[in-house]
């Protein structure tokens, strides 16, 4: 209703203006037309008092003199006073007192015969009824104003909502009704209109950002895929050291059952345990291969029930041997929650902050080099916390730790979008939330400073 307030207020404006404008010089004409029509009564009433009373002057009978001044008393209303004034003494006078307090107009005759001046008549002549004539035509004007603008202000509330309010409720509505799964709605206006224009604008700009919605989910994918293909490498190294020792074991228990067998010592015991020993090693082995094989599948999305414990160690058991080769000591501190979530995608946001937190502590010169990874719940929230004792984020920079292609490192270490996959990941696709700042803790009576980052996950929240 805002937009019909201002409109209407705005016509109110102009109309009252505009009657007020038409209505000043209505009254001004008719005030001067009043005006006119009384100065010219007053010059005849004086003019025929001179006339009727010239007989009487010449004989100076002055009864005849008052009988004519108080019947053209009695005749006009608005005669205030009537004097006759012979030789500068007035001879006859009239006088209505219930005038006494009126404006008055004064007219003048001159009693004349053979250019001499025998007397004088002076009338004052009441401006009350022009007055009051005034006044009521000023009263009608407001109520013909008050009227014709009440009207015009219902007319154009009627015209504004069929022309205007209801086709722009119509559109605001159908606006609210688009959402991202239904950009392909359009509004639709049968008119042909402004409205129309601005509803096939609208339209366009819907097909715009569903064109650009499409094309940022195409590169949401292929910068998932960027992401880990630039962990790879990584990954490599980690499952040549997961397999060096099953590989180890393999070849020892093979080689002692061949010697044992070429000795003629070997016995049924001996041969069990070193099948169960390779049988093992081999099970590992194909373990390994399935958790690597899963987390760089793009079709692993499935919504399962996890055990936040259990994916922290799956993907220690993948990235753990870079920590340990660089003594980074991990400190765990797991509380056993499940959730339903995309365990693979969870698992690469804990790869791509890990790996984060390894490449910041690698540039730490002396000390301890810590990793804690803490998890709880709070009011049905699930909390993962890792923090670091790489000394912090520099504070110009940390607001754009999130931001795709954002790197401090050398573009042949860093790429920039671990964590802005991790931080879509946790926002788009789990329905989360994730931040970093830094921290101050004190762990074995050692003050240290670090980088924090904090993810939370609903244990409410369904995911579709």
């Amino acid at each position: 209703m805002k937009l019909t307030f201002k409109i209407t207020a705005t016509v109110l404006i102009s109309v009252i203006s505009l009657l007020s404008f038409f209505g000043f010089f209505i009254i001004k004409d008719e005030k001067n037309f009043l005006e006119k029509l009384q100065n010219e009564q007053g010059k005849t009433i004086v003019n025929t008092i001179s006339i009727s009373i010239l007989d009487s002057v010449l004989l100076k009978d002055y009864a005849a003199i008052d009988t004519i001044v108080e019947n053209t008393s009695h005749a006009y209303k608005n005669i205030a006073t009537i004097r006759v004034i012979i030789n500068k003494k007035t001879v006859s006078q009239t006088f209505k007192k219930g005038m006494s307090e009126d404006k008055k107009s004064l007219f003048k005759s001159n009693v004349v015969i053979n250019d001499q001046i025998l007397a004088k008549v002076v009338v004052s002549i009441s401006n009350l009824e022009n007055s009051k004539l005034i006044d009521k035509r000023i009263k009608d004007i407001v109520f013909v104003s008050i009227f014709v603008t009440s009207l015009l202000i219902l007319l154009l509330i009627l015209i504004i909502k069929y022309f205007l309010i209801n086709k722009i409720n119509f559109i605001s509505k159908s606006t609210q009704e688009i959402k991202l799964n239904n950009l392909h709605k359009p509004i639709e206006m049968n008119t042909n209109d402004e409205f129309k224009d601005l509803a096939n604008n609208i339209n366009e700009r819907i097909r715009q950002l569903d064109n650009e919605i499409k094309e940022n989910r195409n590169k949401t994918k292929l910068l998932a895929e960027q992401s880990k293909m630039a962990s790879l490498g990584e990954m490599l190294g980690n499952i040549a050291h997961h397999w060096r020792q099953p590989l180890s074991v393999i070849s020892t228990a093979a080689t002692g059952i061949k010697l044992h067998k070429e000795m003629e010592v070997l016995e049924d015991k001996d041969l069990y345990r070193a099948m169960d020993s390779i049988n093992d090693s081999a099970q590992y082995l194909s373990q390994t291969i399935e958790d690597f094989r899963g987390f760089l599948d793009p079709n692993n999305r499935k919504i399962e029930e996890i055990d936040i414990s259990n994916t922290i160690d799956k993907v220690l058991n993948m990235i753990g041997s870079q920590f340990i080769a660089n003594e980074i000591k991990i400190i765990k501190n797991i509380q056993n929650i499940t959730i339903e979530s995309i365990e693979n995608e969870f698992i690469q946001v804990l790869i791509n902050i890990l790996n984060n937190a390894k490449d910041a502590l690698l540039e730490k010169e002396d000390g301890d080099k810590l990793i804690i990874i803490n998890t709880y719940k709070k009011d049905n929230v699930l909390c993962v916390e890792i923090i670091d004792n790489a000394g912090g984020i520099k504070e110009h920079i940390i607001e754009k730790i999130f931001e795709p292609y954002f790197t401090t490192k050398h573009q042949s270490v860093g790429t920039g979008i671990g964590l802005y996959m991790s931080h879509d990941i946790i926002t788009t696709h789990l329905n989360g939330e994730i931040s970093v700042s830094n921290n101050e803790y004190t762990y074995e009576s050692v003050k240290y400073i670090g980088a924090k980052f904090s993810i939370e996950l609903s244990l409410n929240k369904k995911l579709y």
